[in-house]
């Protein structure tokens, strides 16, 4: 929260390690630090309804991935590239350990951070997550979508890939930004994207550091099998399911998912 009361984000820019040059934002100037990695084909807009209300308690950094948002392109996409990213991002930005927030392509992405840089993250926080998206059925098919696109993807496809994403239907305001936001990514960081989810593997080891797993029921995109997957895989994991809702509980309930992240921070133990 900025003296003025607001959440207002400020931009900024930075170039990191690999030369790549990464747009994020901030939000709050004080308090515990928060990172956040968005979804495939998001931005830091897709956390914009929680700013207000964690903002005004936590120090928050959203990051535009490789390809996405107002960020460079890359020539790879793997999963392992985005963690690379993340990690260099965190020990950029913060000289202490983090809560490291993802949803969907960001949870994957954060899992694979806990895994390699424990040491970075106090908490790790999973909205819409599972386990791997390793040759994921739905991705399979959006790649045979992808190939038949001359140039750049439709803006009817960005708008039903977007609306699928969340059960109860958004506000068309709210849905145009996202669509936007997909809209600025080449048809080469879909393609690659894609190629880099559906080639992810699972954990190797155990997530041993405080988590907590925010899961809509109606998630069309990780179903209950890929919850209990995921809880085999983070000993003592806190899982939150929400009714009526799909792959994207911050937009659809966004005011309760503000409340669960701030109330399961302000519960973890102080670090020595």
């Amino acid at each position: 929260m900025t003296a003025s009361g607001t959440a207002e984000p400020s931009h900024q820019e930075i170039r990191l390690p690999s030369g790549r040059r990464h747009h994020f934002v901030t939000v709050g100037d004080s308090g515990p630090r928060i990172v956040l990695l968005h979804g495939f084909t998001d931005s830091w807009r897709s956390f914009e309804a929680l700013f207000a209300p964690l903002g005004a308690k936590f120090h928050l950094f959203a990051l535009d991935q490789r390809g996405h948002g107002a960020s460079e392109t890359a020539d790879s996409y793997a999963i392992g590239d985005f963690a690379d990213d993340a990690i260099a991002f965190i020990e950029s930005v913060s000289g202490a350990s983090v809560h490291l927030i993802g949803h969907s392509l960001g949870t994957i992405v954060a899992q694979r951070v806990a895994e390699r840089r424990p040491d970075l993250l106090a908490s790790l926080i999973l909205i819409g997550a599972g386990p791997s998206t390793g040759g994921h059925a739905g991705l399979l098919e959006m790649r045979g979508h992808l190939a038949g696109f001359a140039d750049q993807v439709p803006r009817e496809y960005a708008a039903g890939f977007q609306a699928g994403t969340a059960h109860r239907p958004l506000a068309p305001a709210q849905l145009d930004i996202f669509i936007d936001e997909s809209l600025k990514l080449s048809l080469e960081t879909w393609r690659g994207t894609v190629e880099g989810l559906l080639a992810d593997t699972a954990l190797s080891s155990p997530i041993e550091i405080p988590t907590l797993s925010i899961w809509g029921v109606r998630d069309a995109v990780f179903d209950a099998q890929a919850q209990e997957a995921l809880a085999r895989k983070i000993p003592g994991l806190v899982a939150t399911h929400y009714e009526e809702v799909g792959h994207a509980p911050h937009w659809e309930a966004p005011s309760r998912v503000a409340e669960n992240i701030e109330s399961f921070l302000l519960a973890l133990p102080a670090r020595p």
